[in-house]
């Protein structure tokens, strides 16, 4: 009875191990692929802006949507590695907008649009590049 009972406990084990190898092998696999890191960037930019009702002139968002592009660029960034350290990506690119709402209500309060000086202003003036990857 006991070979009984460790013949049942094995074979229990070795169902447990199977099914923990097919379980743990889909745990494995990688996140899904960004497939367009500017645009997923450009996304949080936006939301992190409309959080403190502000919205981009339409000058602003081509020079924003410039530097992420040429940020990716620079530092050679593959969707794999993008896909690795979107959580980084995203706080930087929310860092970036908080920083330029502030310089803009420092200039004029009553607006809530983000002038594309903003972003000179904040990667220059207020010293935030390097240290925020991608985009410097």
């Amino acid at each position: 009875m006991l070979a009984y009972a460790s013949h049942h406990v094995a074979q229990s084990s070795n169902r447990e191990s199977r099914c923990g190898n097919r379980l743990g092998h889909l745990m494995a696999e990688p996140p899904s692929i960004i497939r367009h890191p500017s645009g997923h960037m450009w996304g949080a930019a936006l939301r992190a802006a409309a959080r403190h009702r502000f919205k981009f002139s339409l000058q602003c968002e081509s020079g924003f949507k410039a530097l992420l592009k040429a940020g990716l660029e620079a530092h050679k960034v593959s969707l794999y590695e993008f896909t690795e350290r979107k959580a980084e990506a995203q706080s930087n690119v929310e860092k970036l907008v908080r920083a330029m709402i502030n310089a803009q209500l420092t200039k004029d309060p009553a607006i809530d649009v983000l002038d594309e000086w903003t972003i000179l202003h904040v990667l220059n003036e207020e010293k935030l590049c390097p240290g925020l990857w991608p985009i410097c």
